[in-house]
């Protein structure tokens, strides 16, 4: 693209007038800039990336505009955010890799998708994936179901026993897995991969109590006279009605809560402090210390995964690939040094692997080779 055409194009991004086909053109050329090209400002390159990530960025629910992948979208992905590190990138001529072996379809790996292991108050386990839609067991007076849309759900039976007894069930989702449940009370759970919960059938007593690990998502049934309680490592999220996720994987080094309605409670079961949090914030407490630390945030960045995509923000590559080992269900070694490189972008979870590798290798010094279901990351 000649030097008249981008000062063009600029022109057009400066009164407003650039459409999304030009802009995805800016922003292609935005990530393979150098110093030499044109008297461009830093500031100004910094206005070409919030305008291009506002684009991708996750709107609100009442929001129709929600398609990410097509046009400028996909120019998008590639966005790299503008730290010391990457505007260095900006600055030198991005290395592309000698190889090509992220492409080839024989080393591709598909992404996740809906499964889980049921395991009953009797320790009976189903495989979720495996069972015909419809009703798949009796726990008490409730009825377990699988519907068409994957979704497990809860609900009364008119026959079975009424007992006061409280049953247990735990679902779990291993690597490349994700479910979607509907509890007895009415709440929606979206679980991630590598994520469990366990739950009674029925909330009988003066709490909805439920036991969680790894990543999940619950839209939570208003009841003021039944509070609904999450417990997950040292931690204890009490709610009335609202919209949280909670991210405690085991392999992780903190347990972060964020809220997107509603308000909810937290407390750190090591030292019995307590914080509320209000909408857009998230808290993080460090497993096996006894604080609480307390943030603003972009909620629905948070969610991502349960509304199909990975979003991320300046995030080192290790954090990256922790991620795509869950979803993707592969083992990751790295023979890689620059610490200090950060990546940013947003990327369909449906998505095979290959094509994820392959945008991070445009814009990075950095290179991956699949092998089978091991990823080794390089220099």
């Amino acid at each position: 693209m000649d030097k008249l055409n981008i000062q063009d194009l600029l022109q057009k991004y400066r009164d407003g007038s650039i459409n999304s086909e030009e802009l995805a053109l800016l922003e292609t050329w935005y990530l393979q800039w150098q110093p030499e090209d044109l008297d461009v400002s830093y500031e100004e390159l910094l206005a070409v990336k919030e305008e291009v990530w506002q684009a991708v960025a996750p709107l609100p629910a009442n929001t129709t505009r929600i398609r990410l992948w097509p046009g400028i979208a996909a120019a998008a992905s590639l966005l790299l955010l503008l730290s010391a590190s990457t505007y260095y990138l900006l600055r030198t001529p991005t290395r592309k890799p000698e190889t090509a072996i992220v492409n080839s379809p024989a080393s591709d790996i598909k992404p996740g998708s809906n499964k889980a292991l049921l395991t009953l108050s009797n320790g009976k386990q189903i495989a979720l994936t495996d069972v015909q839609n419809g009703t798949i067991a009796n726990q008490g007076s409730v009825v377990i179901s699988k519907k068409t849309n994957g979704q497990l759900v809860y609900g009364t039976s008119n026959t079975g026993s009424t007992a006061d007894e409280i049953l247990y069930n735990t679902i779990t989702t291993g690597r490349g897995g994700q479910y979607q449940i509907v509890l007895s009370d009415g709440t929606q759970v979206w679980m991630n991969a590598e994520s469990s919960i366990t739950y009674p059938v029925r909330f009988l007593h003066e709490e909805r109590k439920v036991v969680a690990s790894g990543e999940v998502y619950f839209e939570i049934a208003h009841n003021e006279n039944q509070p609904f309680k999450v417990m997950s490592a040292n931690q204890e999220i009490t709610v009335l009605g609202t919209r949280f996720n909670v991210n405690a994987y085991a392999d992780e080094t903190a347990i972060s809560t964020t809220l997107l309605t509603g308000s909810i409670k937290i407390r750190n079961l090591i030292s019995g402090k307590s914080s509320l949090l209000i909408p857009g914030q998230q808290s993080t407490i460090i497993k096996d210390k006894d604080q609480i630390s307390i943030k603003k945030v972009n909620a629905e960045a948070a969610i991502s995964w349960k509304n199909g995509y990975f979003l991320f923000d300046g995030q080192d590559i290790k954090s990256i690939m922790k991620t795509m080992s869950r979803w993707y269900d592969v083992d990751v070694e790295y023979n890689y040094h620059n610490t200090s490189e950060r990546f940013g972008g947003t990327f369909s979870r449906s998505s095979n692997l290959s094509e994820i590798l392959h945008n991070l290798e445009q814009v990075g010094h950095i290179h991956f080779n699949i092998q089978a279901k091991k990823i080794t990351v390089t220099d």
